[in-house]
């Protein structure tokens, strides 16, 4: 861990950082990245990101609440910006760009992740929990249609 700013609820980390031993060092502030589950224990920041960020909160959540508040690659520098700003929605067109001879577009050097504290207990989504949405009954027939179109396009 490059730095914590436990203020703004941010972790500057580096991209060889192991997640395990971030979410250790985070844990003595009372911090988390609340994961699910660490997906491998020899898993780096910067690999888990490009591979999706696998056990991360769902965006679904706070859909302005960015898990990743700024970026430093080998091309070019987001700063971290509010979450609710443009800065960490560009990144999105970058995690996921290939090399044509595959690889990444760019290498992660280091990067800001968006850290909460430990044992407050945070809403869930009422769809993706791979539960049938059969006792819902606050959600209305176009909702559940909704969820489905989004459970089928992006939870595939």
């Amino acid at each position: 861990m490059i730095e914590l700013d436990a203020k703004s609820l941010l972790v500057h980390a580096r991209g060889t950082d192991r997640l395990v031993d971030l979410e250790t060092a985070l844990a003595k502030d009372g911090l988390t990245l609340d994961l699910r589950s660490v997906p491998d224990v020899t898993l780096d920041v910067a690999t888990w990101l490009e591979t999706g960020a696998e056990g991360a909160r769902s965006a679904w959540l706070d859909p302005a609440d960015h898990l990743v508040a700024g970026i430093t690659t080998t091309h070019f520098t987001i700063r971290p910006a509010p979450r609710r700003a443009v800065g960490p929605d560009l990144l999105c067109l970058v995690l996921g760009a290939k090399k044509l001879r595959g690889g990444r577009f760019v290498h992660i050097e280091s990067v800001w992740l968006r850290v909460h504290h430990k044992h407050i207990t945070r809403p869930i989504a009422p769809f993706g929990d791979g539960d049938d949405d059969d006792d819902d009954d606050d959600v209305t027939e176009d909702e559940r249609r909704t969820f489905d179109a989004i459970k089928t396009a992006f939870f595939r």
